[in-house]
């Protein structure tokens, strides 16, 4: 949902649900790919960047500001706009109340 913000450098955060990246760390480099499940057979990965993790931390969603909606990669949006697509993208119910994720943010390499 984000390869655009990715390959232009605009994205430095990502937000993911908890049960996920869980022994993720500052300092843990990561090659960012266009898509990692469901290819077909044969079929390569596309690397887009290597990234090094700034810091991880979980959060309630609610916590995102317009800051870190440009972090994104969607400055278009803001937070309650982009509550609502993080939560319809992992779904889940569209109140964003209890909801916490896992906030990752890099530098590109």
């Amino acid at each position: 949902m984000t390869i655009e913000q990715v390959r232009s450098r605009t994205k430095t955060v990502t937000r993911r649900a908890t049960s996920t990246w869980q022994n993720l760390e500052p300092g843990d480099s990561l090659v960012l790919i266009e898509k990692g499940m469901g290819l077909p057979k044969g079929a390569k990965q596309v690397e887009l960047a290597t990234v090094e993790i700034v810091s991880v931390t979980v959060e309630p969603l609610d916590a995102i500001d317009y800051v870190d909606c440009v972090r994104e990669g969607f400055p278009h949006m803001n937070p309650d706009e982009f509550k609502a697509f993080w939560l319809k993208g992992h779904g889940h119910a569209s109140d964003a109340t209890g909801v916490t994720c896992r906030r990752i943010e890099w530098r590109y390499l």
